[in-house]
């Protein structure tokens, strides 16, 4: 799959999420003659990397279909056949959803990704099931790249 748009948390979200990591880097460090402070200490920093490096909304495509994700915390995959539509829509993260990260509503009937952005790219399913992917200023394009990953025998609906 091919990565179509990545958005990474803002400074002050990642921020928010390194403080965990830390914590148990300093808990790990004080305990390190242990073999489970050493371990401790290994997974501290591996997720203080992905925290800083890594974390985002991410957007992925390809033959087999269609992939997001809130990288290093959620991720799914819809096939081609399971995918109704893919279009754009502004969203409202605190008002519809109550924030970013991974957050779902009946009130919008779906389940946001959002790294802080209002205008998401929005997969609704066969079965009326809807995502919205926020990815910012990149949303049109990404709809438009997807369109072009997407298998000429695919039935989804690709709108502007």
């Amino acid at each position: 799959m091919e990565t179509i748009a990545h958005r990474r948390f803002s400074a002050p979200l990642r921020a928010v999420l390194f403080v965990g990591p830390a914590i148990l880097l300093l808990v790990g460090v004080l305990n390190v003659r242990t073999p489970a402070g050493a371990v401790v200490v290994l997974v501290a920093i591996a997720m203080l990397i992905v925290v800083t490096f890594f974390s985002g909304v991410r957007l992925r495509a390809g033959q087999a279909g269609v992939a997001f994700s809130l990288v290093p915390f959620w991720g799914k995959t819809l096939r081609w056949t399971h995918i109704a539509a893919i279009d754009v829509e502004e969203v409202r993260p605190f008002e519809d959803f109550g924030g970013w990260g991974i957050k779902g509503s009946q009130k919008r009937h779906g389940i946001l990704l959002s790294a802080g952005e209002t205008t998401a790219v929005r997969i609704t399913t066969t079965d009326g099931r809807r995502y919205l992917v926020g990815v910012g200023d990149a949303s049109n394009a990404a709809v438009e790249a997807v369109r072009e990953l997407a298998p000429p025998d695919t039935t989804a609906r690709f709108l502007p």
